[in-house]
């Protein structure tokens, strides 16, 4: 036994670098447990003549984890902007310990990819006997650990604490005490958060629309998404009537990053009085878990203010296409805008082109060509909406709801109208640290604001059109309301009181984080329509390792392939010429942008003859009529091909994946694939043919 606590003692006396970049684990039931170590956060025992300026202007954000001094000291997390390399972190961790007032600092750990945890100066020892007492005197003697205290309702468990300026940690010590062999077992101190609220912010519970005790289905289901995102990383431009940057629950949130539109220059302006901004920033990205007032949805997100008094002045369209200009210029990954032209009540309809030129300019260039996400606020004149939500249907539309999930008397509402969230009796900030409840639109639109943020924050290379439609695709049928397929709606079910629904953040997050646009998909979910049978050629152009293009005529096609929807139509983002004996040309698309065009020579030898029969001589039978997606286990037979060869082609297998990775559904040869059963949502399609070949396509099922 001694040598082997020698060779133990050995092993962990080698610089602590090395021993940092080792694996992590703890041991649970006698189990090794295998961690991951966070380099994002830190908590560090400091004194209290400690100033926190001296952390801060490193790039830090520092909250207090209890209030309560013991000994002269407390307890901080430190939050970094960016997650260090292995050489960096344990550089800073180096310094932070030469720190004169900090006595220790303790490591945050993951497993999978869930919410960090941290760990302290404390951990626990359990004892073999009660005759051990010795042992473990002796241990945290040579370990630079002091006993605190004996559990009084355990006796065979002890707490111990590191003595300060330790170069291990309690995670170390716990596994080293461990690993000699002579304790029972360990616990590290895992400091959980066993609080019912997912945040500690004292009027959490009043923030009905991220977390609704009363009406649990009727909110944006914010704590499951913050256990993968807060929305690290993501710029969000408010432009408003400015932002009051000191408030202490949003003034580390602020971008350094700021313009007022109306004298052409930076910094914003913040003029008493003008809360609105305040109010709509506080929505957006107030600081989580600093024990106070409110929390944003996207609280590590940082806001941009863009200033406009929103009063009349000559000059007003202009300035407002200036700041949206400026925003995404300069980095905004989404526009906030509550405001708009109170329905036309005031003047009928009238437009500005300039300031449609302008959000046009974010939506298309914004974020390296990916777009600018641009969030309008529907509008308080029900049931018009206002302008310039109204005029383009890439902007986001947003409605606003009662905390009982029926529509807000006053919002704005009908065919423009694409999500809705909580806007009735929303508590937000407003200026010199205080905070108010109000009801508008404007507090719906920075409810979807900050769910953007979160989406970004996890896969910030989708495109405009892909954020978008997950926001759709995912939000909540709520209210009772009949919602229904609309044939310019290819998200869902709609209704023109609640466009698809309330924004849901832990839906939107999951699907974000396995929606990959760079994959041989066109961009956006495929919408099936019920009616339509799906067909797939039998060769993919060599060249098309991007997209997806589609004839919308039968079985006879050779190099494109895709959803057949009746002859003549558009294919969601593809249009092709009509088929037969001739040559035809795909019209390739990037969302609402045309990218190219494919020259292809289709070259069958009967069109409208030849094996299966059916409708008006195709081989395939027509076009069937059905009413959930089946694929068929033979969807053309003898089919002709360039080569004057015929063959018959059928699924050999086909395996449906829902975003998560997970199979939900499984053929064997010749069965089909009825995807009846499955909830509305995007899938993934893998198909092995009877020639071997294998296709794969993203399709979108409705209800």
């Amino acid at each position: 036994m001694k040598a082997k606590i020698y060779v133990l003692l050995f092993l962990f006396t080698l610089p602590i670098i090395t021993i940092a970049q080792s694996n992590y684990y703890y041991y649970y039931k006698g189990e090794r447990k295998n961690l991951t170590l966070d380099k994002k956060h830190l908590n560090i025992n400091v004194l209290q003549s400690f100033q926190k300026s001296s952390i801060e202007n490193q790039n830090a954000k520092l909250s207090s984890l209890e209030n309560d001094f013991s000994d002269q000291e407390k307890i901080l997390k430190i939050e970094y902007q960016t997650e260090f390399n292995d050489n960096a972190f344990f550089k800073k961790l180096d310094e932070l310990r030469n720190q004169s007032n900090i006595k220790n600092v303790s490591l945050y750990f993951k497993r999978n990819n869930t919410t960090s945890i941290g760990t302290s100066d404390i951990f626990y020892i359990k004892l073999k006997s009660i005759n051990d007492f010795n042992a473990l005197q002796t241990i945290s003697n040579q370990k630079n650990v002091t006993i605190i205290h004996q559990n009084k309702f355990m006796p065979l468990w002890y707490k111990l604490k590191l003595n300060p300026n330790s170069t291990k940690t309690s995670i170390e010590l716990s596994n080293e005490f461990y690993e000699t062999d002579l304790f029972q077992d360990v616990d590290p101190a895992f400091m959980f958060n066993f609080e019912d609220s997912c945040s500690n912010d004292d009027d959490f519970g009043s923030l009905w629309g991220l977390n609704n005790d009363s009406n649990p289905d009727i909110d944006i289901n914010i704590c499951d998404a913050w256990t993968i995102t807060e929305g690290n990383g993501i710029n969000v431009a408010v432009l408003d009537q400015g932002v009051f940057k000191t408030h202490d629950d949003l003034s580390s949130n602020i971008s350094s990053l700021s313009y007022d539109t109306q004298s052409g220059s930076s910094p914003s302006i913040f003029t008493s009085g003008r809360d609105h901004g305040t109010h709509v920033s506080g929505t957006i990205a107030a600081v989580k878990d600093n024990d106070l007032q409110v929390v944003g949805v996207a609280p590590q997100s940082e806001i941009m203010s863009i200033s406009h008094t929103l009063s009349i002045t000559p000059d007003i369209s202009e300035e407002l296409a200036d700041g949206i200009n400026w925003a995404w210029q300069n980095g905004a990954d989404v526009i906030n805008n509550s405001w708009g032209d109170q329905g036309g009540s005031f003047y009928g309809q009238l437009h500005s082109s300039v300031l449609e030129n302008a959000i046009i300019n974010a939506m298309t260039n914004g974020r390296n060509g990916n777009g600018t996400l641009v969030v309008f606020a529907s509008g308080n004149q029900s049931p018009a909406i206002d302008y310039p939500a109204s005029f383009h249907n890439d902007i986001l539309c947003v409605g606003a709801i009662t905390s009982s999930g029926s529509r807000s008397p006053f919002s704005g509402h009908g065919n423009e109208l694409d999500v809705v969230a909580p806007g009735s009796n929303i508590l937000s900030t407003i200026p010199n640290q205080n905070t108010a409840s109000w009801n508008g639109t404007s507090m719906a639109a920075p409810h979807v604001t900050g769910i953007i943020a979160l989406i970004l924050s996890v896969n910030p290379d989708l495109a405009l059109q892909d954020v978008s439609n997950i926001i759709e695709s995912t939000a909540q049928k709520v209210g009772g309301y009949s919602y229904v397929n609309n044939p310019n709606r290819t998200n869902g079910t709609w209704h023109e009181q609640m466009g698809y629904g309330l924004v849901d953040a832990f839906s939107a997050v999951q699907m974000a984080i396995n929606y990959n646009n760079q994959s041989h998909f066109i961009t956006g979910p495929t919408q099936l329509t019920p009616g339509y049978r799906a067909f797939y050629s039998m060769n993919s152009y060599p060249n098309a390792t991007n997209y997806v293009w589609s004839i919308p005529t039968g079985c006879h096609y050779h190099y494109c392939w895709g959803i057949t929807q009746g002859q003549g139509t558009n294919v969601l983002g593809i249009k092709a010429g009509n088929t037969g004996i001739q040559d035809i040309t795909c019209t390739i698309y990037n969302g609402s942008t045309i990218i190219g065009s494919q020259y292809i020579t289709v070259n069958v030898q009967n069109p409208y003859g030849g094996g299966g029969g059916g409708g008006n001589g195709d081989p395939c039978g027509g076009i069937e009529t059905i009413d959930n997606l089946i694929l068929p286990p033979e969807p053309c037979d003898d089919i002709g091909l360039s080569n004057g060869t015929s063959e018959s082609i059928y699924f050999k297998k086909v395996v449906i994946y829902n975003l998560l990775g997970q199979v939900v559904l499984e053929t064997k040869k010749k069965e089909q694939a009825n995807i009846s059963h499955l909830s509305s949502g995007i899938y993934i399609v893998k198909a092995e043919l009877s020639n071997n070949e294998i296709i794969t396509k993203k399709i979108y099922k409705n209800n």
